[in-house]
């Protein structure tokens, strides 16, 4: 696997005849994240490494801006990565629609291509029932993967 400092990862790995890449957009910062829809939301990094003072019950959504990637071809698709959270439940919008709810806490992907638009608005959010923390503390990504013909 190939790395560059702007955390962007990539491998070529060949399957069935034909190539696959997937490049790797890590959306680290900036993240706003409210409790509660209580104003103003705090900006913080995700991995979020400091979870809210909130307790049972809480919803604590975390958004971020970002912009189509470029250079994407009919061939290529984009894909939302989360690999942990911590919360009861789980709703994820993109620009507004609801593009993913559950109440399972397993690492989530999900193909976004259709939703995207040249600027984008992502909505995370998690409710916490039982769960005495809610935060999102593992790594969020862009998957951009290209099969070469």
């Amino acid at each position: 696997m190939l790395s560059s400092p702007f955390g962007i990862s990539f491998f070529s790995p060949q399957f069935f005849g034909h190539f696959s890449t997937v490049h790797t957009i890590r959306l680290r910062r900036p993240w706003l994240r409210s409790v509660d829809s209580q104003p103003p939301p705090d900006k913080v990094d995700v991995p979020d490494t400091l979870p809210p003072a909130a307790g049972g019950g809480a919803v604590v959504t975390y958004r971020r801006a970002f912009n189509r990637p470029t250079g994407l071809t009919p061939n290529d698709s984009v894909c939302l990565s989360i690999a942990h959270f911590t919360a009861d439940s789980i709703e994820i919008r993109i620009n507004d629609t609801l593009i993913y709810q559950s109440d399972r806490t397993e690492p989530i992907r999900l193909d976004m291509t259709a939703a995207l638009r040249p600027s984008n608005q992502l909505a995370i959010t998690l409710t916490a029932g039982e769960c005495p923390t809610t935060v999102l503390d593992g790594a969020v990504t862009l998957e951009i993967e290209s099969i070469d013909p």
